[in-house]
Order: C-alpha cells, then structure tokens, then sequence
C-alpha cells in the first residue's frame, strides 16, 4: 500500500489523470440521475383511525376495531388487515393487492365504513 502512495506523490500525471476520470465519471453518473419534483407513489395501504374519547383499548377494540374489520373484510381488493387499539382511539390498516385501483378501493372502504351504525355515541 505504501509502494502505491509514493508512485502516485512522484508521478504527478498519474495522479491527474485519476482524478480527471474521477471527475468525468462523477459528472456523467451525476447528469444520468432522475429528479422529480413530485415523484410518484404507489398507494398500497388504506388506513382508518377512529377516535373514541375516555375509552380503553378493550371499549376500542369491541365498539370499534371489530366492527370496521368485519364491514371491510369483505370489500374486493383488499388483502390483510392489520388493526390496533389504543386508549381513545382505534386504528385499522387495509393493505392492498398489487393490481388493484387504489382510488376505487378507497371509495368502497369509506362506503362499507359510512353504513357502520352501530358505532359507541361517543365515537367521533
């Protein structure tokens, strides 16, 4: 290793014309770099958050989690569902198959969530 620093110190064309091809290559990799301003996403999960204020996880999970669970189960396109409850509020997660419209799904995931009218009276 040390042979090699002292040849690039005494021979100085050698040294630039590295340096030149790092620049060259570093200028042409750089020029070939995608940029978006607004890049696009793929939307692959829909998630539901209810608050339910001064209720526990279990109050949440029964009055709440369940229910959107079962209401979006059946809705065509959705994949998994992952669901948590938390103290005042519940959060449901619908993760997607590849393929499928996301707006169509989400339009049909609202639709089966709005006929829901069993929700608890304190539930926002």
């Amino acid at each position: 290793m040390k042979r090699w620093i002292e040849w690039m110190a005494s021979n100085h064309v050698a040294s630039n014309l590295l340096m030149l091809v790092f620049i060259v290559g570093g200028l042409v990799k750089g020029l070939g770099v995608k940029q978006e301003v607004f890049p696009e996403i793929a939307l692959d999960r829909i998630q539901i958050l209810v608050p339910y204020p001064g209720a526990g996880p279990e109050e949440v999970e029964e009055g709440i989690v369940l229910k959107v669970e079962e209401a979006i189960s059946g809705v065509d396109g959705v994949d998994e569902i992952f669901s948590k409850a938390f103290e005042g509020r519940g959060s449901i997660t619908a993760e997607l198959r590849s393929g499928v419209d996301a707006n169509a799904v989400l339009q049909d995931i609202k639709s089966e969530v709005d006929r829901i009218t069993t929700f608890p009276e304190e539930a926002e």
